[in-house]
């Protein structure tokens, strides 16, 4: 990591790929309510590793668009895209759990103006995401999870 990353950051980064097992469980267990206490909504998603092939999991916050699902590949602000996004990005679909289903899903990214536009609601339900986009000069990709007829992938 860039030495210009504050100890914040790193930690939050750390807890955050450390706590994926016990946050997927807690999500799957509560089908998905105990992010709701919050004000919140979370998905598991699983997608295969690009150069690994096995099946990767996080835990995301998402936003609902209809019945598609948008995520923020923040990074916890950090400089780099987060693996599950290039994971992504490479596999094109992926399995998310969203409040005790699961649906197989088709990932696009949002074109700028549409990016843009949408990160108002985003800021209007979680105001922190603020901060990432303070943390870093990248530009943090929000992908659209749009569903897909069909069973979802294992």
């Amino acid at each position: 990591m860039n030495e210009r990353i504050g100890l914040r950051t790193r930690v939050e980064h750390a807890i955050d790929r450390r706590s994926v097992r016990v946050g997927a469980w807690l999500l799957r267990r509560t089908r998905g309510r105990i992010v709701r206490l919050w004000r919140r909504r979370a998905l598991v998603l699983t997608v295969r590793g690009r150069r690994s092939g096995r099946p990767r999991t996080v835990v995301l916050q998402y936003f609902p668009d209809g019945a598609d699902l948008v995520v923020v590949a923040a990074n916890s602000g950090l400089p780099t895209h987060p693996a599950w996004y290039l994971n992504l990005r490479a596999a094109g679909e992926a399995r998310a759990e969203v409040d005790g289903r699961t649906l197989r899903v088709r990932a696009v990214q949002l074109a700028p103006d549409e990016a843009e536009g949408f990160w108002t609601q985003v800021l209007r339900q979680a105001p922190d995401y603020s901060r990432y986009r303070q943390r870093t000069d990248r530009v943090l990709p929000l992908v659209r999870l749009v569903p897909v007829d069909g069973p979802a992938p294992p």
